[in-house]
């Protein structure tokens, strides 16, 4: 076997490179290092490939000991704070990208990462003011754009979100990102009919996966008598929000199927004007036509399918009654969202919607309430601090239990989740805890909502303050007791 020099494990290592066998490369490289460990073109090259493979702490190592040696590289810096970003550590990514900003301060692109590292540590303002550096350096790059849109939408300021959004999709007219952030604000603002149609560049994000079906899509036109079937295609909450339309479908004359997840099922069986639920992955009947229920605001024309449109099964209704006890006005709780680990996104979002179990603490102690808790999840473990929460949920088989346990409540109080949905959807009073870049659902500056005519809404007034909306709603539940 030949011995192995720094020259060959360097041309093993660039002949890996180009023909793109990442692994073989970082064996190389690794091999090299082993042999001239002071080798910062190699360090910093076995970095690049470490992040490629998704090892973003071993290449911080390897980017961290090659800014130690080489501290005017901008590239190292610049990739240190992208793997600091996907680590979740954006305080660390801000020092690193100011550092390359410091070194190159004419590159948009590590004024737009720095701007994505101040967001995510809730710098909006400072967000706003870095990525409207990167616009004027990349006058043509959408993204930033779009990035400067999130960060405005988050501070509150909906009318420039879409300004910046509606430049994004000027300067990318296919970027499906733009255009469905567009979509979110225009919702948000109450301009429905332009957020509709935006809203269908859903379809073309990563991920949407309606259901197999080769019928045509219904766009509206007379049903008469044919089988339709309708499929959700999101979360639990949007299946259990949309479906309102489904008995307005059954209405104009069509036969309804429904397609949903499957701890839906049993509840949706009762849904008014629904022949026939049937759960992902099941084969699906025969039919004439199809829709995707998050669609069928823009076929419609509008959202009138007043609740309630769900409808507890009586016999649960009646086991969950004696399972709950008597006394006191019972109100149903939940504090925490999904908090989906595998989508970073989403699990930023979630961080901002949930709030900790011991916010609502102060309920407990207001006379004559029956708290009773809906959490499902790992966040149910910390129900033990709210005292004298009733939990029954570890008995909840899926949203049929829990919709006769909400047919018995007085109140639900909840974070956006899809229990919201489901009280909405029950005609039942729902009191909404949101965030202060609330969903676009729930509309702006309103504490009713169009979707369910028994919704309360309790805002965030300061980003991040759940301790003076609980206030609020303690307030409030005292004066109904006064004047129940």
């Amino acid at each position: 076997m030949a011995v192995e020099t720094v020259e060959s494990l360097s041309a093993e290592a660039m002949a890996c490179q180009a023909r793109g066998d990442k692994a073989g490369e970082e064996a190389a490289l690794g091999r090299l290092l082993e042999k001239r460990p002071d080798l910062t073109v190699a360090r910093f090259n076995l970095g690049v490939v470490l992040a490629a493979r998704g090892a973003f702490d071993e290449a911080v190592t390897a980017y961290e000991q090659v800014a130690r040696e080489r501290p005017n590289l901008i590239a190292v810096h610049y990739n240190l704070g992208c793997c600091r970003l996907e680590l979740g550590r954006p305080e660390q990514a801000v020092t690193t990208f100011e550092a390359a900003v410091r070194l190159a301060p004419g590159r948009g692109e590590i004024w737009n990462n720095l701007g994505i590292a101040l967001q995510q540590c809730r710098r909006l303002e400072d967000a706003c003011a870095v990525y409207r550096r990167a616009a004027e350096l990349r006058p043509g790059h959408a993204g930033t754009w779009c990035n400067l849109g999130v960060a405005l939408k988050e501070q509150g300021q909906t009318s420039a979100a879409i300004d910046a959004y509606r430049e994004a999709v000027r300067l990318d007219p296919d970027s499906v990102e733009a255009h469905i952030n567009l979509a979110h604000a225009l919702l948000l603002s109450g301009r429905m009919e332009e957020g509709w149609r935006e809203f269908e560049w859903r379809r073309r994000q990563a991920g949407f996966a309606p259901i197999a079906s080769d019928r045509p899509e219904w766009s509206g036109e007379p049903l008469r008598g044919r089988t339709i079937l309708l499929h959700a295609e999101q979360g639990l909450g949007d299946a259990l929000q949309f479906v309102r339309f489904a008995p307005v479908v059954a209405g104009l004359g069509g036969v309804v199927i429904l397609a949903v997840h499957r701890p839906l099922t049993r509840l949706l069986a009762a849904c008014p004007g629904v022949t026939r639920v049937v759960a992902f992955g099941d084969p699906v009947p025969p039919h004439d036509l199809h829709c995707p229920l998050m669609s069928l605001p823009l076929v419609l024309g509008g959202l009138d399918a007043p609740a309630p449109y769900l409808f507890a099964d009586p016999d649960l209704t009646r086991h969950w009654a004696a399972r709950l006890g008597g006394g006191g006005r019972r109100i149903g709780l939940v504090w925490s969202g999904d908090p989906r680990p595998h989508d970073r996104e989403a699990a930023r979002v979630d961080r901002r919607r949930s709030m900790n179990a011991a916010h609502l603490a102060p309920l407990a102690a207001l006379p004559g309430l029956r708290l009773i808790s809906l959490q499902k999840g790992a966040p149910a473990a910390r129900g033990a601090d709210i005292p004298n929460l009733f939990d029954p949920m570890a008995e909840v088989q899926d949203f049929a239990d829990t919709a006769a346990i909400i047919a018995n409540l007085d109140l639900v109080i909840a974070v956006d989740t899809s229990v919201v949905h489901l009280a909405g959807g029950l005609g039942k009073p729902v009191w909404v805890l949101s965030r202060f870049d609330g969903c676009w659902r729930w509309l702006e500056a309103r504490s009713d909502s169009p979707w369910y005519p028994a919704a309360r809404i309790f805002r965030q007034t300061r980003p991040g303050d759940w301790n003076e909306v609980v206030e609020r709603v303690v307030s409030a539940l005292g004066r109904s007791e006064q004047s129940g």
